[in-house]
């Protein structure tokens, strides 16, 4: 990024007014400013979003919010600047935020207390923005003014100039419990959503804060294709706040930019269609035009192609073009990488009979992201799954027909965390993974279907042994899905492809697979008071004591010997863990 800036500032008794043209010169409330600290595989995160929301529907004008992805929910959306922000707040827990950066970081029940309180006080400065967006160059242009009404006991203050996005569909938990109106298409929709800093970590910091000051900035900043993960494809969902805080801390003041985008044309997305089941993907994008006049042929650069469509978009619209369909052919290689990414430059328009060469700017898009496997029947699946258990069932299902074969949900039994008080695998001695036999009767391309009904996947188990999916033949096993909590997909459905080569009888079975403890150690006293001793022949890597709700009541590390004095009289599990596995015992506390 450029920065490019200048600065006036005039020491006026009179506060004679300088050559601001859009921030006010009066004294003026304080604007709310929330920024939660939220992820995809956040449960409660969507109620964060909806309290925020809420909050800055009530002082239109004068609220907003920021989500910033951070932290061990965060399984994408992320930036190089959360982690920073949540650190100096000491973050544990999701969600939560701050209201103007306020010293305590605060629940999301508080947020519309603390924006009520803080709309009642002056703001000892002003802030006001304008941002422009170049479509054809994808530059954009920021400037902020500011003007200082009030004293204040600090020796400066700091300018932060962000970037969000609106309308980024993707998954999140807990959002058909939370947040519902927010689905569409199975797809949740994230609003606010911080992609970067103009002004760094910390903004820019402005040395000269006396009551009469004018300041100016303005900024320019290429807006990248993707940021992570995500595209920026529709300039409309761009959005631009400023803010000054006193130092870290305490933000007296933010506003939002107001955005012009210049006459131009862009791709405002690139997207494919997919059927469920189909190895077909119908790449298109669309064409936005604010040109005062229509436009009547797109030229792209395409896959290594130059094609040209003669469609026409009138002046302030939009349309789709679609692109050349795309088809996986099944190899019949052992594994076959289906991922496929491909990009589109927008590099030539006619309007009113000219021709024009546009700069290109491609965007990608990313799909068939899955192997196909081509192994001979019959198979055994082995499944881990989290503590809810009555969630999740397993299907196959005939590709060509996308219809299910056979479909299981019914023999995993109750959830771990209900009758049976525990959550992980690690927590039961005798813990059982499901072995899932089957042998498709017809050769063919086949799915073998991961399915969970809340929604989330499945979770972690531990960190030696994972929940997840293994698919296994004569010749061993060919197919491995670990899943752990923080980085696991969340899922409604999860497709494996198989390609079966065999016939087989068209079976299936499902039996529980016993996993007997890895590691062997031994614990002495039994029943302990004050210590518990571990002897175990490997070295030992982590410690833990679980209680009988399946809760972590002691992380003792790579210790050998486990003070439980604090802990109450009952029953409690030890779990150790080495490079060789993990093993679980129980223990009498007196």
């Amino acid at each position: 990024m450029k920065k490019i800036f200048t600065f006036f500032a005039a020491l006026c008794a009179m506060g004679t007014v300088m050559a601001q043209t859009i921030v006010s010169t009066d004294v003026e409330k304080r604007n709310v400013l929330i920024e939660e600290f939220t992820g995809v595989n956040c449960q409660y995160c969507p109620d964060g979003h909806r309290r925020a929301n809420a909050v800055c529907e009530e002082y239109a004008g004068h609220a907003w919010a920021i989500n910033i992805h951070q932290g061990s929910f965060a399984a994408m959306y992320t930036t190089q600047w959360g982690d920073a922000l949540a650190n100096q707040y000491g973050v544990q827990g999701w969600p939560s935020g701050v209201t103007n950066r306020c010293p305590n970081l605060q629940d999301r029940g508080e947020w519309a207390a603390y924006a009520a309180q803080v709309r009642t006080q002056d703001s000892p400065v002003n802030v006001a923005a304008t941002a422009t967006i170049n479509p054809m160059t994808r530059q954009l242009i920021v400037n902020v003014e500011m003007y200082y009404t009030g004293t204040q006991t600090v020796s400066s203050n700091f300018l932060n100039v962000v970037l969000l996005q609106n309308n980024v569909m993707g998954p999140q938990t807990g959002a058909s419990t939370w947040y519902p109106e927010m689905i569409e298409n199975g797809q949740y929709r994230h609003m606010h959503m911080l992609r970067d800093m103009l002004t760094g970590q910390w903004g820019e910091e402005i040395s000269t804060i006396d009551s009469g000051v004018f300041i100016q900035r303005t900024y320019t900043y290429s807006i990248p294709a993707v940021i992570g993960d995500v595209a920026i494809r529709d300039f409309n969902d761009l959005q631009v706040l400023a803010f000054v805080t006193e130092t870290h801390k305490n933000v007296l003041t933010a506003n939002e930019a107001a955005m012009t985008i210049l006459p131009g044309v862009w791709l405002g997305g690139f997207e494919y269609e997919n059927n469920e089941c189909s190895l077909d993907f119908q790449p298109y994008v669309t064409v936005c035009n604010t040109f005062d006049e229509a436009v009547t042929s797109w030229t792209f650069t395409y896959d290594g192609q130059t094609l040209t469509y003669d469609k026409t978009v009138a002046s302030g619209g939009s349309d789709t073009i679609l692109l050349p369909l795309y088809t996986i052919a099944v190899s019949g290689d052992a594994v076959q990488n289906c991922a496929t990414t491909k990009d589109v430059a927008l590099t030539g328009i006619v309007k009113g009979g000219e021709t024009l060469t546009l700069p290109a700017a491609p965007l990608s898009i990313s799909f068939a992201d899955f192997n196909i496997y081509t192994a001979d029947g019959p198979f055994t699946a082995r499944i881990g799954l989290d503590c809810y258990r009555t969630e999740a069932g397993v299907s196959l299902v005939n590709q060509s027909t996308c219809q299910a074969i056979w479909t299981e949900t019914g023999n995993f039994g109750n959830d771990w965390n209900g009758t049976q008080g525990v959550q992980y695998i690690s927590q039961l001695p005798n813990a059982g993974y499901f072995d899932i036999t089957f042998n498709p009767a017809e050769p063919g391309l086949y799915i073998f279907r991961a399915l969970d009904s809340y929604g989330d996947g499945w979770g972690t188990t531990n960190n030696t042994v994972p929940s997840g999916i293994w698919i296994s033949n004569a010749d061993g096993q060919f197919a491995a899905y670990q899943w752990g909590y923080s980085y696991g997909p969340s899922f409604s459905q999860y497709d494996i492809y198989l390609n079966v080569t065999s016939t087989g009888d068209g079976s299936y079975s499902v039996g529980i697979n016993e996993v007997a403890a890895s590691v062997d150690f031994s614990i002495y006293p039994n029943p302990a008071t004050d210590r518990l001793n571990i002897n175990c022949n490997d070295a030992v890597r982590e410690v833990s004591v679980i209680d009988v709700t399946g809760r972590t009541v002691i992380n003792a590390g790579a210790e050998s010997t486990v003070n439980v004095s604090g802990l109450a009289a009952g029953v409690y599990m030890v779990r150790v863990a080495t490079e060789n596995g993990i093993g679980v015992q129980k223990f009498v506390k007196e």
